[in-house]
């Protein structure tokens, strides 16, 4: 055809408008998957940061309880009383870790994973195998334990009421384990608002026995009772909401060896590192019990809860965030769960500051009015501890991602690297330098798992850790606290006007610092608060 013909004209404008046309569908259709990814990401927030939000606020209430019931306890009970109720209770607890067998975190693993693939029998035989084992390792501890309580008392705590504190706390061992399988459901479940009641609804429950057992002239057993008391009730009042949750008499159990297998697979490695845990949390009360007295015992487990107070914005947190990791993980959405750890790895580390410090600077005042006069000894015990949660706080947030994305057995080898320091540690510490060694070596442990936690997660997510926001955060909190002791002695006035007036000041500046130095970014948090409303 020539040149001149009508055709010869048609063809490249058919030509550019058919490329045009897929251009601009290619765009659009970008477009709308690009929408699509950033309202799902909306979706995943919403749910983290009210999840998130909700819980820290009844971990808080739940926290504020437990830390008042000690605080009763303390004023009614001797450093030696109070250091035997809770050196029993990190003896057995201790052990525990034989009857969990890291079953709990596996269904919190899996529950969400069986969801997506509407796999309802296998939740029902995951339940059901992990119920039976639990069981089954509760009643062998429990007959051990009775078996040798009054040799324990006489040998190892060395009074002879320890025996039948021992007895008693065989039921808390069975009724736990039934109370925990129910909490690990529900967060499994992700039914967030009944997790995040249950906890403090079972710490109030224990406050008001203890108040109750105290009115009737009952002295060192009644925390023994009411601890007690409070697991058993509790898990007869959550069985029927688990029940209207998933109707396990609905469905069958299938597989019951490929499950259990399954389950076990993930729980063993979950178990050497509650090993780790334990280790760490309990190891320092059950060597400090054989190496010194029952009073040091006592301050110990005053000042060691009031440091850990501070890890309830991590555990929180943590606790909505695994079965989200889960699921993005089993989605291979890799992007968002960058973003959401490079969001908490950020804040966290931000607004926790300013609160353990303020802490830092004001012990003994702190143990004094809380606990009283016999405990202030423990308050440059308190001062090493906080230091060691703060580093605690970030390593809880890393570890969760990396059991989220099935990575136990290297969390269990980073607990396993800690807890072995942890012993060696005491052993060195403890003999010497009493509850100051015991928070020493807790400290540095907590210290060797922040540092290998978030190496290992910079490393298979690819996450950029931020270093050098939290030395910003660190310059920042230095300043607020070398201002508070610089107000305070400046001011020639009563503690309590001294600590209004110190922090006050200090808590302006660090405000203004960790905005000039732009730790934080006011725009991102308008946003995340927009979501949360």
């Amino acid at each position: 055809m020539g040149s001149g013909e009508p055709g010869s004209y048609d063809r490249p404008i058919i030509s550019v408008s058919r490329s045009f046309i897929k251009l601009s569908y290619l765009i659009c259709n970008t477009f709308l998957k690009s929408l699509r990814v950033i309202l799902s990401m909306a979706t995943y927030t919403k749910r983290l940061l009210k999840g998130s939000t909700f819980l820290i606020l009844m971990s808080l209430l739940g926290a504020f309880i437990g830390y008042f019931t000690r605080i009763i306890l303390a004023r009614n009970l001797t450093p030696a009383e109070y250091g035997l109720f809770y050196s029993v209770f990190a003896f057995i607890s201790f052990f525990l870790f034989f009857r969990d067998l890291g079953l709990n975190q596996a269904l919190v693993k899996y529950i969400p994973e069986f969801l997506v693939k509407k796999k309802y029998n296998d939740i029902k035989t995951a339940i059901t195998s992990v119920f039976v084992w639990q069981l089954i390792s509760s009643a062998l501890f429990s007959i051990l334990l009775f078996m040798f309580s009054d040799s324990l008392a006489q040998h190892y705590f060395k009074d002879s009421a320890a025996s039948f504190i021992i007895k008693i706390f065989i039921l808390y061992i069975i009724f736990s384990m039934i109370f925990l399988l129910l909490q690990s459901i529900f967060q499994g479940f992700q039914r967030m608002v009944l997790f995040s009641f249950i906890e403090p609804l079972r710490v109030i429950v224990m406050f008001i026995l203890i108040l109750i057992l105290f009115k009737l002239g009952s002295r060192l057993f009644a925390p023994v009772y009411a601890f007690t008391l409070s697991w058993i009730l509790m898990s007869l009042l959550l069985f029927p909401f688990f029940l209207k949750l998933f109707n396990i008499f609905k469905y069958r159990i299938i597989h019951f060896a490929e499950v259990t297998r399954t389950m076990f697979a993930f729980g063993l490695p979950v178990l050497l590192t509650s090993v780790g845990a334990r280790v760490i949390a309990r190891i320092d009360t059950i060597m400090l019990t054989y190496f010194t007295t029952l009073e040091e015992v006592g301050i110990y487990n005053v000042v060691l809860p009031s440091a850990l107070l501070f890890l309830f914005f991590a555990d929180s947190i943590s606790a909505v965030a695994l079965p989200i990791i889960s699921e993005l993980w089993t989605k291979n959405d890799i992007q968002k769960l960058r973003d959401w750890l490079t969001v908490i790895y950020k804040y966290s580390f931000v607004f926790i500051i300013p609160f353990l410090f303020s802490l830092f600077v004001f012990p003994e005042l702190f143990i004094n009015v809380f606990f009283g006069k016999d405990y202030v000894g423990g308050a440059m015990t308190l001062q090493i501890l906080l230091i060691g949660t703060l580093f605690l706080s970030i390593t809880r947030l890393t570890t969760t991602t990396l059991v989220g994305i099935g990575k136990p057995a290297l969390v269990t080898k980073l607990f396993v690297i800690a807890a072995i320091m942890n012993i060696i540690l005491n052993l060195l510490f403890i003999p010497s330098f009493g509850i100051e060694g015991a928070a020493f070596a807790t400290m540095l442990s907590y210290f060797v798992m922040f540092l290998l936690a978030t190496r290992q997660a910079s490393k298979l997510i690819r996450v950029k850790v931020p270093f050098v926001l939290w030395i910003k955060t660190v310059v920042a909190a230095s300043i607020f606290v070398s201002i508070v002791y610089a107000v305070k002695n400046l001011l020639f006035l009563n503690e309590w006007a001294e600590l209004v007036i110190s922090l006050g000041i200090a808590g302006a500046v660090y405000t203004l610092l960790i905005y000039f130095l732009n730790i934080i970014d006011i725009q991102e948090l308008k946003w995340y608060l927009k979501l949360i409303r």
